[in-house]
């Protein structure tokens, strides 16, 4: 017994002498160097992926609900309800477009001009206008005899407009009625003029009505269609109906525009004007393309002039071009024109109320007009336009003092027509300074080369028109006005006499002083040089002569 223990105690001690040894060699550290030539080594290199990585950004925001019970609290007062605050407009100023003026002269027996017309509105405007203009005035002839060379005008009108959604229609009506008297003659002639038998009236009766589109955006199809009656008779019972219809459509593309006018016009005359009726017939189609600095316009005219049982056509070239070369400073542009010019009774009278009794009239076939010029601005406050033309012209009217209707004493004139060559030079210019200072001045010089004619009857080689006005504070207004007319030359006989009219400048001064909004006075002097020229031959104008006169707006 006592030997088997002896025995495990020793079997004991010899494993744990061996587990001591094996923790002895694991602590044990071995020193080894190697001799040996070096070989470098490149670890591999971390490539970079082409694929992006994606960063997600989708947070999962957890839904909440909640449940509020509400409950009423009862409150011992009463809240008194605010007004809401209101954004008050601009208020309108109140519009005084309407009034009444009444004058007297040292040559006028009365004058009175009224205008009226409603207020604002966005639907409608109507409105009217009469003026009455009698003068009592006597003219010196060139024997230093007076002769009565008074007139009566009386115009009245009335005018509306509708507005619709896209489209204004619009009329007129008026009723103008002169009276002249053939006062001028031959002094030469010994002749007794009674008043009475040298009167002479023109009734004129015009109606006419329109229908145009208004579109805001230009790309829609623009119309415009209206037609127009005349009516015009004189004192000797020469007598003249005008009818009328137009029709103007076009369309504006991206940089293009198209468009075609036609119009019709129908003249019937008594036969102590006219045996035969006149129907003039136009049509004008025309292309526009235009950029930003520059635009081009061409087409053609058509007319038909269709006089009895016969006719005839007319065709014209039309063009415009224009360029801005210097941002409005500068723009040149030049054009080739034709048209046929229409010359009825109504007209011809307007132009020359000493017309004799039952006188024919012919169109002017205007067969080609070229043209250019140069327009634009020197600066904010200055334009300018100067333009040079030269063109051909068929049966153009010109008027001489006929012998042979009046007994040889010439107070009334007749009209012959001669084809000529016309260049014409013009001019104008307009500077405002201010909003309370402007001016104008306008000019025309004109070269004729008659066909048959020894001169151009009646015409002036050179006119010019000045213009200015001053506005003191909106309390005095100062207006001026300097007409010059060139030399003429007229014809006295057939034998081949030719007489001549001096030329002329016409100074009128006028002022205006608005003691408020609704009253004002005025004063206008005319010819203030008092030189009686001759607008017509044997025919001399007032020389100085008064006007005075209030207004009352309202």
């Amino acid at each position: 017994m006592t030997k088997r223990i002896l025995i495990y105690i020793q079997l004991l001690g010899l494993l744990v002498l061996g587990f001591k040894t094996m923790n002895a060699q694991e602590k044990l550290v071995k020193e080894v160097q190697v001799v040996k030539p070096y070989e470098p080594t490149i670890s591999d290199a971390f490539k970079i992926t082409h694929l992006p990585r994606i960063t997600d950004t989708v947070k999962t925001i957890p839904e909440i609900n909640y449940i509020l019970q509400t409950k009423p609290m009862s409150v011992g007062y009463t809240v008194t309800p605010i007004k809401p605050a209101k954004m008050v407009g601009e208020p309108l100023s109140k519009l005084y477009n309407s009034y009444v003026k009444v004058g007297l002269g040292t040559k006028m027996l009365p004058m009175l001009e009224a205008y009226v017309n409603n207020k604002r509105s966005k639907d409608y405007s109507i409105g009217a206008y009469y003026k009455f203009l009698n003068s009592i005035g006597q003219a010196t002839l060139n024997n230093d005899e007076k002769e009565f060379a008074g007139f009566s005008d009386n115009d009245l009108r009335f005018f509306g407009k509708k507005f619709l959604k896209n489209s204004i229609v619009q009329g007129e009506m008026g009723l103008l009625s002169n009276t002249r008297y053939f006062y001028g003659y031959d002094t030469r002639r010994d002749t007794i003029l009674e008043k009475e038998n040298i009167k002479q009236n023109f009734l004129n009766l015009n109606l006419k009505a329109s229908y145009k589109s208004n579109y805001v955006d230009s790309t829609h199809l623009n119309y415009d269609f209206g037609f127009k009656l005349d009516y015009t008779k004189d004192k000797f019972e020469n007598s003249e109906l005008g009818f009328g219809v137009v029709g103007d459509v076009n369309k504006i593309f991206t940089k293009e525009m198209v468009g075609i006018k036609v119009a019709i016009e129908h003249f019937s005359t008594n036969e102590a004007l006219d045996s035969s009726n006149n129907t003039v017939v136009n049509i004008n189609p025309w292309l526009g393309i235009f950029g930003d600095k520059w635009r081009v316009r061409a087409g053609v005219n058509i007319f038909s002039d269709i006089r009895g049982d016969g006719s005839k056509a007319f065709y014209y070239p039309s063009g415009h071009l224009e360029y801005d070369m210097a941002n409005h400073y500068l723009i040149p542009y030049a054009g080739i024109d034709g048209k046929l010019e229409v010359n009825n009774f109504q007209k011809i009278s307007q132009v020359n109320p000493f017309l004799r009794p039952g006188t024919g009239m012919q169109n002017t076939d205007h067969k080609i007009i070229l043209y250019g010029g140069v327009r634009g601005n020197f600066n904010s406050t200055t334009f300018y336009n100067f333009k040079v033309s030269y063109a051909l012209i068929d049966n153009m009217p010109f008027y001489f003092n006929d012998l042979v209707g009046t007994d040889s004493i010439g107070n009334q004139f007749s009209v012959l027509y001669d084809n000529v060559k016309l260049v014409k030079y013009f001019g104008e210019i307009s500077v405002s300074p201010s909003e309370e200072l402007s001016f104008n001045v306008k000019a025309n010089y004109r070269s004729y080369e008659m066909e048959n004619e020894a001169e151009a009857w009646h015409k002036p080689t050179f006119d010019m028109a000045f213009t200015t006005r001053y506005n003191l504070r909106h309390k005095i207004i100062l207006k001026g006005d300097i007409l010059a007319i060139g030399k003429r030359y007229v014809k006295l006989d057939d034998a081949g006499a030719i007489g001549e009219l001096e030329s002329a400048i016409d100074i009128n001064l006028g002022a205006e002083y608005r003691y408020s909004r609704l009253l004002s006075g005025f004063v206008q002097l005319n010819n203030i040089l008092s030189d009686g020229y001759y607008e017509w031959n044997y025919y001399p104008t007032y020389g100085f002569n008064v006007l005075v006169g209030v207004t009352y707006s309202f």
